[in-house]
């Protein structure tokens, strides 16, 4: 098994993987990723207007429909399911034996439930912050703690 530790650090439309092999060692970028439709507003996301149905209390009413689920939590999903997949290929090649998680609550919630019960064995760090924004040299000292 690779004694190597990835790191994932996202947030809802963008993440950054690198390996490592130990706490002193370089980080590696393994991947990058990007959702561009999660950075969108809803309404630029979808073109159509919202459904109609059809009532039989008062003439002519026809109130529209809403998803019920927010085109914005979709896309978070898609995402999500983007991000987990390559986690879950990485496990299947042995590619690392520890996976640290870095991103805002709501997305950590999602890949977890994303993950397979091999691959969330293998996580021995979560922080729930977003760390996108910082420069990859800058990460290490700042996640140095929980590698």
């Amino acid at each position: 098994m690779n004694n190597a530790t990835w790191i994932l650090v996202s947030d809802a439309s963008r993440a950054r993987l690198f390996a490592t092999t130990g706490r002193t060692k370089p980080w590696t970028l393994v991947h990058t990723l990007e959702h561009p439709k999660s950075r969108l507003k809803g309404q630029d996301i979808t073109t159509d207007k919202p459904g109609r149905v059809r009532q039989s209390a008062g003439v002519g009413a026809r109130p529209a429909m809403s998803s019920p689920t927010s085109i914005k939590d979709i896309e978070a999903d898609h995402f999500t399911q983007e991000l987990a997949a390559l986690l879950e290929g990485g496990h299947g090649r042995n590619a690392f034996s520890r996976l640290v998680l870095v991103a805002p609550p709501h997305l950590l919630g999602r890949l977890r439930k994303a993950l397979s019960a091999p691959t969330r064995k293998r996580v021995t760090a979560t922080i729930d912050k977003d760390l996108t924004q910082l420069h990859e040299r800058d990460l290490p000292e700042r996640l140095a703690d929980v590698l």
